[in-house]
């Protein structure tokens, strides 16, 4: 007994648990893998019948469509047809200016708009034969009426073929034959290819259950009677005349095994029959999709059946989860089971919870010779340690952080005497270039020195700005853009019928942007006030959004605008290049000039 306590108590719970998690995993395999395949199995064959119910479904509206379609594509090119005739007659008839040559010309643009060989007699002799790669057939239109449209069949075959059209008529002493394809127009729509994507979506969404043979083909429904009974692959199929395999199927060559000629034609909308394919058990879906006087269009998926339990999903991955309540069961059951000999663990997790809380003091007084006895030991040493530590951890960041307030608050002064100074000095250069350019008769020095006191200004008025903010990395850039353009405004007295509308977004920036986008728009708006109105009235627009971490700064005026050949590479005046260079290097943004209507500058960059 001695020696069975000296066990580990994670041995003693992880074999308990152990046993009981293989016992009731073992049950639910038995119990549950055999179910589980018949209902995957079921599912596979659901989902092919689903797939062929809409299939099916998705044809039917495609054959509906191109057949309505083609109706009204042959009497509409027809009717066009004849109308182009009669336009021929009514010229040779009323315009005397309209001659052979006219008629000519007119017959070749009518080749060109439709498959149709075009012959022009006079006198029995051919003096105008246009031919259409579509129309290989010669006709004898001596049989046929005048002003009358015949079709022909050449081809007997159950695949899609084009049929013929004849029509002559007489133009004056003239006789013109027409021998058109049914597919009268360059751009007829061909139904297989409309259906071949239809049935690959469809077969999409089986393949991963079964590599199934897809077949689309007609059928005569007056096939003789000793040919019934026999199949696809065996019965006598010589130039299509029992049957034709759409080009859309995936094999060309169809095999049915044991499935006959008559169990397809007797399914009257979709059948499921089970059948023999070279010994191998089958599974055909087959699907009427239209019956006329001769044929039939049936739609015929099969697949092995072996392909449908192969591809069953392991059982293992579907109970997989009830495997895991099983094992939560267990160790639940194990845990009830050996309470009492982990309720020292529980003394040691309920202490850890409470020191957790703040309650240093409470030790676990548990002890012993066993893994849990010296854990609790061990547990009670390192608890008396992170006391002590925590006490003296606790001195010492008090301290600290008296020290950092005091710091803090001392680089706070510092900066903002900083700020101060640096505003202090900018006012007296401003003030220095005021006294200086007073004395300068030169008008170009005087405004060379008021665009240097402008720019001046700029950073004296961030710096005023930073100064009075509470934040003193940053300042309210709508305050400051504000005070900006009304003092730069103000700088030019005669252009007081120029109009400025604001529209800035609230937020504050430090000084590594609010300084180069300051610069950009005192440059911009001197430039339009000095050049963009010569007769001093206008309007100039000024926006600055911020939307997801990107701001976007745009300045616009209605003045004459620049150049036509304007190109900020190439400009040699100040503003432009300083504009461009703060914008793309100091900003790391994209500059953007638009000339239409005035001048609309753009600058977008991310913060």
């Amino acid at each position: 007994m001695a020696n069975y306590k000296n066990i580990p108590i994670s041995l003693k719970i992880g074999f308990t648990f152990f046993s009981l998690a293989l016992v009731l995993l073992a049950i639910l395999f038995i119990l549950l893998i055999p179910r589980i395949e018949k209902e995957q199995y079921n599912n596979a064959i659901l989902q092919t019948e689903k797939m062929v119910l809409l299939t099916k479904t998705q044809i039917d509206l495609v054959v509906d469509y191109f057949e309505e379609y083609g109706l009204f594509e042959k009497s509409e090119s027809t009717k066009e047809i004849v109308n182009l005739i009669d336009k021929i007659k009514t010229n040779v008839n009323l315009d005397k200016n309209y001659v052979q040559q006219n008629i000519k010309n007119d017959l070749i643009n009518l080749s060109k708009e439709f498959n149709c060989n075009i012959d022009l007699f006079e006198n029995n002799t051919n003096i105008l034969s246009l031919k259409n790669k579509r129309v290989n057939n010669k006709f004898d239109f001596q049989k046929f009426n005048y002003d009358t449209w015949n079709k022909i069949d050449t081809i007997k075959t159950f695949c899609p073929h084009p049929t013929y059209y004849t029509f002559k008529t007489k133009i004056k002493k003239q006789e013109l034959q027409l021998s058109c394809s049914s597919y009268f127009s360059n751009n007829y729509k061909n139904i297989e290819q409309d259906v071949k994507k239809i049935v690959q979506e469809g077969f999409s969404l089986t393949e991963n259950i079964h590599k199934g043979k897809i077949y689309m083909m007609w059928i005569n429904n007056q096939i003789e009677a000793e040919e019934l009974y026999k199949s696809l692959d065996t019965i006598d199929n010589e130039n299509n005349k029992n049957f034709c395999v759409s080009k859309i199927s995936n094999y060309r060559l169809p095999k049915s095994g044991e499935l006959t000629i008559k169990d397809i034609l007797d399914v009257e909308n979709i059948k499921n029959i089970k059948h023999k394919i070279d010994d191998k058990t089958t599974l055909t879906w087959i699907s009427k999709i239209y019956k006329k006087d001769n044929q039939s269009f049936v739609f015929i998926l099969s697949a092995f059946e072996d392909d449908f339990k192969n591809n069953i999903n392991s059982p293992i991955i579907t109970i997989l989860p009830i495997s895991i309540l099983a094992l939560l069961i267990s160790i639940v059951f194990g845990y009830f089971l050996l309470k009492k000999w982990i309720k020292n663990i529980d003394i040691l997790s309920n202490t850890a919870k409470q020191i957790c809380l703040g309650k240093l003091n409470l030790r676990s007084e548990v002890k012993g010779n066993d893994d849990i006895g010296i854990l609790g030991v061990a547990f009670d040493s390192m608890l008396d340690k992170l006391e002590d530590n925590i006490k003296n951890l606790d001195s010492e960041v008090e301290n600290r952080t008296v020290e950092l307030s005091n710091l803090l608050k001392s680089k706070e002064i510092l900066l903002k005497e900083i700020h101060h100074r640096v505003k202090n000095n900018l006012a007296l250069t401003i003030n220095l270039i005021k006294l200086q350019k007073f004395k300068i008769e030169d008008l170009n020095t005087r405004n060379a020195l008021s665009n240097i006191e402008n720019r001046i200004y700029t950073m004296a008025l961030l710096h005023t700005k930073l100064y009075e903010s509470q934040n003193i990395d940053s300042i309210n850039f709508k305050n400051y853009v504000e005070q900006l353009v009304e003092d730069i405004k103000s700088t030019f007295e005669d252009n007081h019928e120029i109009q400025i509308l604001l529209q800035v977004d609230e937020i504050f920036l430090n000084i590594d942007y609010a300084l180069p986008c300051g610069l950009i728009i005192n440059e911009a708006l001197t430039n339009c006030f000095k050049y963009a109105f010569p007769d001093k009235k206008g309007l100039i627009s000024l926006k600055f959004k911020f939307l997801n971490n990107q701001c976007i700064l745009e300045i616009i005026d209605n003045g004459i605008g620049l150049k036509e050949d304007f190109q900020i590479e190439e400009t040699d005046t100040l503003g432009l290049n300083l504009i461009n260079s703060i914008a793309t290097i100091q900003l790391n943004g994209k500059l953007n000039i638009v000339n239409s209507k005035g001048t609309q500058l753009s600058i977008t960059f991310n913060l």
